[in-house]
């Protein structure tokens, strides 16, 4: 999974940095910045200054910048469109072009730097008027809005339904997720593009987000909590965490990586390659006639060749004297469950 951070040039440089720093640390792989929001002004140096300082650090740890653009912006910046290209030597690797722009103008920009453009607004007829006019599309990406008012974000089938049409003409596609830490003002009321993501976890925000087809996920908000960026470094490695207690005798399951099976079971996620590690269990009794959903089990030697294999429920089930329980999932984590699906990768973390 490909994620970024946003960068507010009215923040102190110093946190920009060391958030930027942070962020590479853990996989994150790009940075999106504003050009023509009024409050982005610099600090003790040109606004112009500021950009050149973001583009240098993005650099020197490897991050692409893609950076929100008016004809305002232009005028702050003190150059031409024409002149846009420039950017590439002040380490910006793109623009994401909102409004005052003509067809024409983006088609020849994106021939020398990568494009963003308004995955929430444009329409089909105007994505073809773009192609029409020369569009390199492999330069090309929509990036959907984010929403600092509430209820005014999009909806999962919008977002679907657009990330749909963009993949039609080649062009990846970026939605933002919730910060949780240090929120962007002035309403600090999170900066999600789905509104019900509002006030979820920036991971299971994530995972949906893949889920509905969406090729690259950003952070909105100034900075994540520390739990969220170590969560979110398991999605850059294509693993979805879950915390989990386990019983007595399988703490041994804590921090190892499973694979759902490939043909995914209906009731329950099955680890691929748990039977191989050559774990035995005896049979242990069982007080409850049912296991809930995210009890995690593991066959007992009752069970034959199947001996050793870990499961989780993905609803309620029969108790069954072949089957020992050996954990729980936590409640924070059974949301997550629903996107283990066939070949996806999962592993187990202590309860913090």
């Amino acid at each position: 999974m490909c994620l970024g951070i946003s960068i507010y040039l009215s923040e102190p440089e110093s946190f920009n940095t060391n958030w930027i720093q942070k962020c590479a640390e853990n996989g994150f792989q790009y940075i999106f910045t504003s050009l023509h929001i009024p409050e982005e002004k610099g600090e003790g140096v040109s606004f112009t200054e500021k950009v050149k300082r973001l583009g240098e650090t993005a650099q020197s740890v490897h991050m692409d910048v893609m950076a929100d653009l008016s004809p305002a912006s232009l005028e702050r910046l003190g150059i031409a469109f024409r002149e846009l290209p420039i950017l590439k030597e002040w380490g910006i690797t793109g623009v994401r072009l909102d409004y005052g722009f003509t067809a024409k103008q983006i088609a020849w920009l994106s021939h020398s730097l990568k494009v963003g453009l308004n995955a929430s607004t444009i329409d089909e007829e105007q994505l073809k008027d773009l192609v029409e006019e020369g569009l390199n599309t492999s330069q090309a990406e929509a990036w959907h809005n984010f929403y600092p008012k509430p209820f005014t974000g999009i909806s999962k089938m919008a977002l679907k339904e657009r990330n749909e049409m963009f993949h039609q003409y080649g062009l990846k596609t970026m939605a933002f997720i919730p910060g949780n830490q240090k929120l962007r003002g002035p309403l600090q009321e999170r900066l999600p593009t789905i509104e019900d993501h509002r006030n979820v976890t920036p991971l299971e925000s994530a995972l949906e987000l893949k889920k509905l087809g969406t090729d690259k996920i950003c952070a909105g908000d100034i900075s994540l909590s520390d739990h969220s960026v170590n969560e979110l470094k398991f999605l850059t490695e294509q693993v979805i965490p879950l915390y989990v207690k386990f019983n007595k005798d399988y703490e041994r399951f804590y921090n190892t990586v499973h694979m759902n099976r490939m043909d995914a079971a209906q009731y329950v996620i099955r680890s691929a390659a748990s039977r191989e590690a050559g774990i035995h269990y005896e049979p242990e009794s069982y007080t409850d006639d049912y296991f809930n959903e995210g009890d995690i089990t593991v066959d007992n030697t009752l069970y034959g060749r199947y001996s050793g294999e870990l499961q989780i429920c993905l609803q309620k089930l029969p108790a069954n004297k072949k089957v020992n329980g050996a954990g729980k999932v936590c409640k924070e984590s059974k949301p997550l469950l629903k996107y283990i699906g066939g070949g996806k990768k999962f592993t187990f973390l202590p309860i913090e």
